[in-house]
């Protein structure tokens, strides 16, 4: 419990510390500000994987958070997006898009949790799936969608240039999506640690210790 609170604090301080950082979604134009993105990410789904569910199933709170999450989207979320849009304000609408896109990721990995689903499962789903929204794979759906040709410079995609240190050429692009995606396949295929059971190796040792005598 106590790591979960100090975990709970932790995610508070840091998602604070990135407003006063980055106040209305600044654009990503360093690699510690892409850092600084991430860091209250991670924090948060430390602290959802080491949440006790039993805590939160009294009174159908699972529920309830689920109700809630949706509320939060549906008339915190959608009507500003609307706003920036009318607004004509294409750069307030993203910087909404990337704050919703790992709510979403931890909404999820939150009802897994509350499911009775093990911290490692919340993991796996938290860090594949921000390896997936990393990858730059919704900027080429974007362009597939639209039935245009992609482009030769990816020069709006900064969470490429930030890490690669210049603008990508399209087929660093596709490197650059294919290493993550791959990436993510890994996380999803990481063996869950299994629980060693006490007194195995006690019992082990005295089914040799008999096999032995018996041999003798």
């Amino acid at each position: 419990m106590k790591r979960f609170f100090t975990l709970v604090l932790a995610t508070l301080v840091a998602g604070v510390l990135l407003v006063a950082l980055a106040p209305n979604g600044k654009q990503l134009d360093s690699l510690w500000l892409f850092l600084a993105y991430l860091v209250p990410f991670v924090l948060a789904a430390e602290t959802i994987a080491a949440l006790d569910p039993q805590w939160l199933r009294r009174w159908r709170l699972p529920e309830v958070i689920g109700v809630v999450t949706f509320t939060a989207v549906f008339c915190g979320f959608v009507p500003r997006m609307f706003d920036r849009v009318i607004a004509a304000d294409f750069d307030g609408f993203y910087a909404l898009v990337r704050v919703l896109a790992p709510l979403l990721i931890l909404a999820f990995a939150l009802h897994q949790r509350l499911g009775g689903a093990p911290a490692a499962t919340v993991r796996r789903i938290s860090y594949a799936s921000i390896l997936v929204m990393l990858s730059g794979l919704e900027d080429l759906s974007f362009w597939l969608w639209r039935g245009q040709p992609v482009p030769q410079r990816w020069d709006w995609a900064d969470h490429m240039t930030v890490r690669l240190g210049h603008v990508a050429s399209r087929t660093e692009a596709y490197v650059f999506i294919a290493v993550h995606l791959a990436l993510a396949l890994a996380v999803l295929c990481w063996p869950a640690r299994r629980p060693s059971r006490p007194g195995r190796s006690a019992d082990s040792s005295s089914a040799r210790h008999d096999a032995a005598r018996a041999g003798s």
